[in-house]
C-alpha cells in the first residue's frame, strides 16, 4: 500500500470511527456517553438545561457571587450614568408579567420599576457616587418578608427585603448606597424600588 493510499484509508477508519461514536452517543445513552473524555461536561450540560428552575418563591440565598457580580454592575451604572449595565439586577419583565395582578402587567413594570430605575441611577450619580468609586459588598436588609397576594399586587407570595446596602470606597473613606426594596424571584434577588 502506498503512503497516499494509506493515509487515505486511515482517514477514512477515523471519519467512520467518529460517526459511530457519534450515534452511540446520541442512541445508546448513558454508557456510551461514559466513553468520551468530554462526557462529563456532556453530562453537566445535559443536566443544566434539563434542570427545571427553582419555583418561583424560592428563597434566594442573602449572599453569593452572583449577586455580588450582579450589585458590582449597578455601581458601575450609577458611576457611568448608564442604567443599562444594570439591567441584570433589575426585576425582569417577564417576572413581573407572570406575579403582578394587573391589566397591562408589561406597561406597569416599565411605569412602576423601569422608568424609576432609570432615573434612580440618573439622580445617584449626579450627587453621590463618583466615578472612581470601588465595589466592596452588598448586604441584604434584615427584615426579609413573604409578600401576601392580593387584587392589584403580587399573584404570589413572593420575598421582598427593605434596606439593602451596597458598600463602597471613594477616595479612602468607606461609603453606603441603599437599596429600597429588593424581591426575590426563582432563587435570585432583583431591585424593585432603588430609591
Amino acid at each position: 500500500m502506498t503512503g497516499w493510499t494509506w493515509r487515505r484509508t486511515a482517514t477514512a477508519a477515523a471519519v467512520l470511527a467518529l460517526a459511530l461514536v457519534g450515534c452511540r452517543r446520541g442512541s445508546a445513552g448513558k454508557g456510551a456517553a461514559d466513553e468520551s473524555p468530554d462526557a462529563g461536561r456532556d453530562a453537566e450540560a445535559a443536566l443544566a438545561f434539563d434542570a427545571e428552575p427553582p419555583p418561583d418563591d424560592a428563597v434566594p440565598s442573602s449572599s453569593t457571587d452572583e449577586l455580588a457580580t450582579r450589585a458590582r454592575h449597578l455601581l458601575e451604572a450609577i458611576t457611568k450614568d448608564d442604567p443599562s449595565q444594570a439591567l441584570d439586577i433589575l426585576f425582569p419583565r417577564d417576572a413581573w408579567i407572570a406575579t403582578r395582578d394587573s391589566a397591562d402587567a408589561g406597561k406597569d413594570w416599565a411605569r412602576r420599576v423601569a422608568a424609576p430605575f432609570r432615573r434612580a441611577v440618573h439622580a445617584l450619580s449626579r450627587r453621590r457616587v463618583a466615578a472612581d468609586a470601588q465595589f466592596v459588598s452588598l448586604e441584604l436588609g434584615h427584615s426579609m418578608q413573604q409578600e401576601t397576594p392580593r387584587k392589584r399586587g403580587w399573584k404570589k407570595s413572593l420575598w421582598s427585603v427593605h434596606e439593602s446596602r451596597i458598600t463602597f470606597i471613594v477616595d479612602g473613606r468607606t461609603r453606603v448606597l441603599s437599596i429600597r426594596e429588593m424581591t426575590a424571584w426563582r432563587g435570585a434577588w432583583y431591585v424593585t424600588r432603588l430609591r
